[in-house]
């Protein structure tokens, strides 16, 4: 009986933080310019910090949300959202919080379907990253450089020569 216990237990809590682990940055990773680049933190089972990303000599936004997870979604919401931080909201590039999002879990990323976010743990961006055009139903991926907290690039992404010849042929047919 024990056993089973252990074994049950091991496997909610997998299943649970497959995508949503507490005490983990979550970096939002945006298909567009709209949304600042910002950060994730499920602080407890109740709790989401969002925040922008540290940058040297520059004051770091942070928010306090409240979060409810129902097998694959996270609805996230504020009743209590003052005027004043409406306004801290808006200009630091977080409007989409102002009401209720709800973030869909995919495996091992959180998205946000409605304002084309998706969320991955922040580690797995350590070392390289890729931005993925899907061109004519085939991809291409392009390395991109990642900065530090003082917003220098930390490495030289490599040229996708095949993306670019692409896209260059797709310029004209785009005017």
């Amino acid at each position: 009986m024990k056993t089973i216990f252990i074994l049950t237990y091991f496997l909610t809590t997998f299943s649970f933080c497959q995508a949503q682990k507490l005490r983990t940055l979550y970096y939002g990773v945006s298909s567009d310019s709209l949304h600042s680049g910002h950060q994730l933190e499920f602080k407890n089972d109740t709790s989401l910090e969002i925040s922008t990303f540290p940058r040297h000599m520059s004051r770091q936004f942070t928010m306090t949300f409240h979060y409810k997870k129902s097998s694959k979604t996270i609805e996230i919401f504020n009743p209590n959202i003052s005027e004043q931080d409406s306004f801290a909201l808006t200009n630091n590039g977080f409007k989409q919080f102002l009401n209720k999002v709800i973030f869909t879990v995919d495996g091992k990323a959180i998205i946000d379907k409605s304002n084309s976010l998706v969320y991955v743990v922040y580690d797995n961006f350590k070392r390289k990253y890729y931005l993925t055009y899907l061109i004519d139903n085939k991809i291409y991926k392009q390395e991109t450089g990642l900065s530090d907290a003082y917003g220098l690039i930390k490495n030289n992404p490599k040229d996708n020569k095949v993306l670019q010849d692409k896209l260059a042929s797709l310029k004209d047919d785009l005017k």
